[in-house]
């Protein structure tokens, strides 16, 4: 039966049929009773793969979230870690039970950071298909539907196959249809739509990919993946991990060979490397345990550089693009199922609309008064973003406001046919208006023009429209005048709201990206230098002047609190006349690589140096002194806060009175580390420091602000070079020609 009824789809004979013996003439070609439905005895002939899967996957559970979490090597090095020294610390070492517990709580930080910071998306309610079998009405699964079921139908039901209606007297209404009645004399059903009003008896006859929708499916080219933006997250990620793997190799392998193979060091800070060891075994416990039976500062140097590369980012900025959904689209529109939409919203170059949401979206001013409209359609052209009309129809309506663009308008059949692949794509890109169009049409425009490099929203609404939807970088609806499966396959739901409101969420998008880059150059500089300063002091030192217990609380502090700050700055009046991202351009800019290490080997340079010269230039203990180092890096940190506002202008105070989280950030940051560093002074006797030594480290976080307006100003002065030095070279180049 699987092939005898591929070969009556595929010939197209049933619409034959149909006119020749009516649906009864259909029913016995395919083997099956318009009354009982299928005999369930012979149904294993029939069986074939016919899913057609659009909705997302279930969300995990709790355990499954945690295990995924936990699914990274710093994570597991961590409980390792952890596991040592609590081990240890049971047989005698006095430090390791603290080393332990602090490492289990900064995992469990983590973890619990980790399973916030990803959105699971949810997965849409589907009811349960209802068949007639044998007689016998029965629930399969949208999968299980078979060629020849008999399916019944009723207001609210999805019409799960391609097939014939057949109940004579009755009659169906679907959603968003163009009013006219599914009956006897007009009786063709296709998947996906879903009935609204009437009732009746359907004869199926294409499932899965043989169905009208399922072959338009299968000429989608998207596959689905992660967005650019969590790509280029992963790829810092990375690199963060490796770093902060190889560190601790590092360390161990230059104190080990200066143990192994020098000389004995009698000036060594390191009191290990004062005699040289017996044997080998001798090194190794040296390198872990001092001769007071307590871990050795290099245990917690190891233990932070993998603390170091763990940090909210995830987190933050999951709270960030929630912060501006909620505050510039004021729930006129979601994202619950990709909640990353925003962002690649903020990088479209061309939105297509068709008929059936651009009246929505225009209803105050319907082809009567659309000055609101365009001014709309001319502030995304000033965004560099295009918009392209298109039509099941011929618009006279539509084809006006496109002319207003000086574009071509064309239709689909014309855009389908043309036997020139080069003559379409080259065309593609001038397009204002595509009329008279088929879903096919539609999905060969959005694959066009994703092939010349543009990125694509597309919004729509009906259930045909859906392959363009998935085809589409981003995938809008409006919830009100779309189909449940439109909805369940877009990306971006649209509430309520005019067509300006597309510009609202462009901005919003463009915004957001902006924020996450800046919170990204601050978190990478802290991280490089929170690396640097506990590697190159234990190699030089013997010891980190940052504890165990205080590079976590400057990472989370400043993460968190810095970082949410950068998330709300407000969008700048300029951002809307900037061209969209090219989807070649990295997250992390060259600007930014230029701002992060300067101000990474600052903060690295002047605590190596407070460290090397500190305790004599001020005569202060050795106490004070580490004292002053932490407390420096975590006020480079708040003055970082404000050089991350500007990505490449110098003046990084400029609107800065229009987030007052900024200020609030800064605040709590500060009175947060008065409190810890008196009661770290209380608890485990750590350095007190007064007025002046605060003044010290007041006056080195500062300078941060220096070193990048330093840094802004020299790159700018050899740009400008370089760009003199060539337009001089051009004027002799042009002289040359003339003699």
């Amino acid at each position: 039966m699987d092939s005898n009824d591929a070969k009556l789809q595929q010939a197209h004979i049933i619409p034959r049929i149909l006119a020749e013996r009516g649906v009864q003439g259909v029913a016995e070609a395919l083997d099956t009773n318009l009354e009982n439905g299928l005999d369930e005895e012979h149904l294993h002939c029939r069986r074939q793969a016919s899913t057609l899967s659009l909705t997302l996957a279930p969300t995990p559970g709790f355990f499954i979230r945690i295990l995924k979490a936990c699914n990274d090597c710093t994570v597991w090095l961590l409980f390792l870690a952890a596991g040592l020294s609590i081990f240890f610390g049971i047989n005698g070492m006095t430090d390791g039970l603290l080393y332990g517990f602090i490492t289990i709580s900064v995992i469990i930080v983590i973890v619990v950071l980790n399973m916030s910071g990803k959105q699971q998306p949810s997965k849409m309610p589907r009811k349960a298909i209802i068949v007639r079998r044998g007689g016998h009405e029965k629930e399969v699964s949208s999968s299980d539907v078979l060629v020849g079921d008999i399916v019944p139908l009723e207001r609210g039901r999805l019409i799960p196959a391609d097939g014939l209606f057949f109940t004579l007297g009755e009659s169906l209404k679907l959603e968003l249809d163009d009013g006219s009645t599914i009956d006897a004399n007009k009786p063709f059903l296709f998947y996906g739509a879903k009935v609204t009003g009437g009732s009746g008896g359907m004869l199926v006859t294409s499932v899965g990919t043989d169905t009208t929708f399922g072959q338009l499916m299968t000429q989608v080219t998207q596959t689905p993946g992660m967005t650019p933006l969590p790509v280029e997250l992963d790829k810092v990620n990375n690199i963060l991990h490796v770093a902060g793997l190889l560190i601790p190799i590092l360390i161990l392998f230059v104190l080990f060979l200066r143990l192994k193979l020098g000389d004995e060091d009698v000036k060594s800070k390191l009191p290990q490397l004062r005699v040289k060891p017996i044997h080998i075994v001798d090194a190794i416990n040296r390198l872990f345990v001092n001769s007071n039976g307590r871990f050795t500062t290099l245990i917690a140097t190891l233990t932070m550089s993998l603390i170091g590369v763990k940090g909210g980012m995830p987190y933050v900025i999951s709270c960030g693009i929630d912060y501006w959904q909620k505050k510039m689209l004021s729930k006129k529109a979601f994202a619950d199922q990709k909640p990353l939409a925003w962002l690649t919203m903020g990088s479209v170059s061309t939105i297509c609309i068709d008929k059936a949401a651009w009246l929505p979206l225009n209803q105050p001013a319907v082809g009567k008064d659309s000055k609101e409209t365009s001014k709309a359609i001319e502030g995304l052209k000033t965004a560099g973003v295009n918009i392209i009309l298109v039509s099941e129809d011929k618009e006279s309506g539509l084809e006006a406001i496109a002319l207003e663009s000086d574009g071509l308008v064309i239709e689909g059949e014309n855009c389908r046919n043309y036997s020139d692949h080069e003559e379409r794509m080259t065309k593609v890109n001038n397009i204002t208006l595509m009329e008279s169009c088929t879903p096919f049409d539609k999905l060969l425009l959005v694959q066009c023009l994703k092939k010349k490099g543009n990125r694509v929203a597309m919004v729509g609404g009906k259930t045909n429209e859906i392959p363009a939807l998935k085809e589409a970088d981003v995938g809008l609806v409006m919830e009100s005048y779309s189909s449940e499966m439109a909805i369940e396959s877009s990306e971006i739901i649209i509430r309520d709201g005019n067509f300006s409101f597309l510009v609202t969420i462009i901005r919003c998008g463009r915004c957001t990206y902006e924020n996450i880059r800046k919170y990204i150059q601050f978190q990478l500089s802290m991280t490089i230098a929170g690396l640097l300063i506990p590697t190159i002091t234990t190699i030089s030192f013997g010891y980190s002047p940052i504890s165990i217990i205080q590079l976590p609380w400057a990472n989370f502090v400043s993460t968190f609190l810095g970082g949410l700050a950068l998330m709300t700055e407000p969008p700048t009046d300029k951002l809307m006349e900037k061209l969209p991202l090219r989807q070649t351009e990295p997250l992390i800019t060259k600007a930014m690589w230029r701002n992060l290490v300067s101000q990474a080997l600052y903060q690295t340079a002047i605590s190596v140096f407070f460290q090397s010269k500190g305790q004599t230039i001020l005569g202060i203990s050795k106490k004070v002194s580490e004292t002053i180092i932490f407390n420096s890096f975590v006020l480079c940190q708040v003055f970082n806060i404000v050089n991350a506002r500007e990505l490449e202008k110098k003046n990084v105070f400029r609107g800065i009175h229009r987030n007052p989280w900024i200020w609030v950030a800064v605040c709590v940051i500060l009175v947060l580390q008065v409190a810890f560093i008196e009661i770290a002074h209380i608890l485990i006797g750590n350095g007190i420091l007064n007025w002046v030594e605060w003044l010290i480290c007041l006056i080195i976080g500062m300078s941060l602000l220096a070193t990048d307006w330093a840094t802004k100003w020299t790159s700018e002065c050899i740009v400008d070079w370089f760009s003199h030095m060539g337009t001089m070279h051009w004027h002799d180049t042009i002289s040359s020609l003339r003699i």
